[in-house]
């Protein structure tokens, strides 16, 4: 025979038992392994809960990282900004004579919050609320006889304390966070 058909092996042959039955059973190795491999490997609905799980895991740490970074954020860029745009430094509102002394007065009591907490954290801005002419000091005559009572604000514009100024020495009234002594 001359036929290329005839050439050809059983399990090749269109027509044939075997050429039918690789053709067949190609077609149902696919449906069966699809079927039969359900039991045997993990398919997609097997491993759904698990990575199901692990999703929503993974979801609601990203969310409370969120929140934790969220309220940091506000707290320092909002906190530390407000003094800033609402807290004025009181000098516009003293009389023109009496200015160079308040800036001298602000100066120094930021001076007075040393401590590295206070000076890079509480400390957000000061007010001079007041600058008066002393007359019982010994020392206010260097400077002119002036004294000024100045206020610092923290975050919020939350008053945080009050300082005492003459000349360029001053003392802290009172520190919402006191300092403990030694002993």
């Amino acid at each position: 025979m001359s036929d290329h058909a005839s050439d050809a092996s059983p399990a090749t042959r269109p027509g044939t038992e075997a050429g039918a039955g690789a053709g067949a059973g190609a077609g149902a190795g696919a449906g069966a392994g699809a079927g039969a491999g359900a039991g045997t490997e993990p398919g997609p609905r097997a491993a759904a809960p698990g990575v199901a799980a692990r999703a929503r895991r993974r979801r609601t740490v990203l969310i409370l990282a969120s929140i934790s970074i969220g309220w940091k954020v506000v707290v320092f860029t909002l906190g530390a900004a407000i003094p800033h745009w609402f807290v004025q430094d009181g000098i516009a509102e003293l009389p023109p004579a009496q200015r160079a002394y308040g800036e001298e007065a602000r100066r120094t009591a930021l001076a007075l919050y040393d401590g590295p907490i206070e000076r890079y954290g509480l400390v957000r801005t000061t007010r001079v609320l007041s600058v008066a002419r002393l007359a019982d000091s010994a020392g206010a005559a260097d400077c002119g006889g002036l004294g000024a009572h100045v206020r610092a604000y923290t975050y919020f514009g939350i008053p945080y304390s009050e300082a005492r100024t003459v000349c360029d020495r001053g003392v802290v009234e009172y520190r919402i966070f006191r300092r403990r002594r030694g002993g």
